[in-house]
């Protein structure tokens, strides 16, 4: 298992039982490690994820399965070596 993280700007303005239903809706499926919103910030999500289960682009579509749509905005391919 190769474990990244990535942080996703969420462009619908959930509340917070919204976001805390997508978190764990998120978490419910293989391969996600971990789902949270950073702080009160209704528009940024941290994802950990099995790299064997996806890539960036296909969180994205598990996102938009959710009713949520986003653009990745940092991961950790983009961190200095």
């Amino acid at each position: 298992m190769k474990e990244t993280k990535v942080v996703i700007h969420v462009e619908e303005a959930l509340d917070a039982n919204q976001r805390s239903l997508l978190g764990a809706k998120l978490e419910e499926e293989k391969g996600i490690l971990s789902a949270w919103f950073l702080g009160d910030d209704p528009h940024r999500l941290s994802i950990s994820y099995d790299q064997e289960h996806y890539s960036h682009e296909t969180l994205l579509d598990l996102l938009e399965e959710q009713g949520a749509r986003g653009q990745i905005l940092a991961g950790d391919e983009h961190r200095a070596q």
